[in-house]
């Protein structure tokens, strides 16, 4: 009972110290020595590489439009690093929308993959308009003790600087049958850390 307790009013520890998207300041908890369960109680950050937005807009004909944008990126958890004995854990995070006009407004959760070893679940929505990330994920700490596993749930949001460039093309001898018009959206990949902006534990 004690032990439970203990935990419960750790997560009740105030979070305003952590910064949130700090760029390219990636956690190294799992370089530091501490356990799965320490990290997670600790300064806990996750690590988010490689996000790119890209989307491409096609019209057949002047009437006939086909849209579809892209995320992807990677989610590094220090803590589930820090406990899988391999001193890293990416869950990969992909979605697809073809949803006019922005493709992406915020209102729809989309799953990540990572190892099933990791004992993580990792979700996330994006609003194109407003730029704005949020990051869902739960995992499982066993290292303080096995019998009673430790279940973190965390979340955190984060506006992301993308810097995007857009190529438009229209066919100046359209004939049916032909493409019309392309245009095609890339950005740059961004890195960045994010500190939750709270978090909770379960023995």
């Amino acid at each position: 009972m004690f032990h439970q307790i203990a935990q419960t009013v750790a997560t009740l520890l105030p979070l305003a110290a952590m910064a949130n998207g700090s760029p390219l300041g990636l956690d190294k908890s799992a370089d530091s020595g501490l356990g799965c369960s320490a990290t997670s109680f600790g300064v806990f950050k996750w690590g988010i590489s490689n996000f790119v937005f890209n989307s491409t807009v096609i019209y057949t004909t002047p009437a006939h439009q086909n849209s579809w944008g892209y995320v992807n990126f990677e989610v590094e958890n220090p803590a589930v690093a820090a406990g899988n004995g391999r001193g890293h854990s990416e869950a990969v995070c992909s979605a697809s929308s073809n949803r006019l006009n922005d493709f992406f407004y915020g209102d729809m959760p989309y799953n990540c993959t990572s190892a099933p070893s990791d004992r993580r679940t990792t979700t996330f929505d994006f609003n194109l308009d407003s730029r704005l990330l949020r990051l869902n994920e739960s995992w499982v700490c066993s290292d303080v003790d096995p019998e009673y596993p430790t279940i973190f749930t965390a979340g955190g949001a984060v506006t992301l600087n993308l810097e995007c460039n857009t190529k438009s093309w229209t066919n100046p001898n359209w004939t049916m049958g032909d493409i019309y018009s392309s245009t095609i959206t890339t950005c740059q990949p961004v890195d960045l850390s994010l500190s939750p902006d709270q978090i909770s534990a379960v023995a």
